[in-house]
């Protein structure tokens, strides 16, 4: 039996030779490199919801690319991400807290001490809202190892 190669074939192998390696992810990231799947971080504190940023206020960081419904929230992004960046870079709290990342939906949050947590589904939501203070700090612990995995 021959085997015919297609152009698709010759491509993927030759992709595939010149792959990099998977690069560690410390942010949450969609297909398209934007962070919490273009939600606005500074929207949980300014308007306490979920809001869809827009590619128009789109700010591009060495981690990923930002999006915010209005400039002067990514104006106010800008000036200091660590206060707007959720925890654990938008993963999923309660995985965390279990020891492994998980992408997030980020319309489940919670703000805690002024930290916003996001969350992967209701379910996931509700078993960490059950004791929220040891499933921060292990989420805290697990994180110093996964964020650069």
């Amino acid at each position: 039996m021959t085997h015919t190669l297609t152009r698709r074939m010759a491509l993927t192998a030759l992709g595939a030779g010149l792959a990099l390696p998977a690069k560690a992810e410390s942010l949450f990231l969609d297909g398209l490199g934007v962070a919490i799947k273009g939600y606005d971080p500074v929207a949980y504190f300014e308007y306490e919801e979920a809001v869809r940023g827009k590619l128009d206020f789109e700010l591009e960081t060495e981690e990923g690319n930002w999006w915010f419904a209005r400039e002067r929230h990514r104006e106010k992004f800008a000036a200091d991400p660590d206060r707007f960046t959720p925890q654990f870079g938008g993963f999923d709290a309660e995985g965390m807290a279990r020891g492994f990342k998980r992408r997030s939906d980020p319309t489940l949050w919670v703000m805690i001490d002024n930290r916003i947590y996001l969350h992967y589904t209701v379910e996931d939501q509700n078993r960490w809202a059950q004791d929220i203070r040891l499933n921060i700090e292990m989420a805290e612990d697990h994180w110093e190892t996964l964020k650069s995995l």
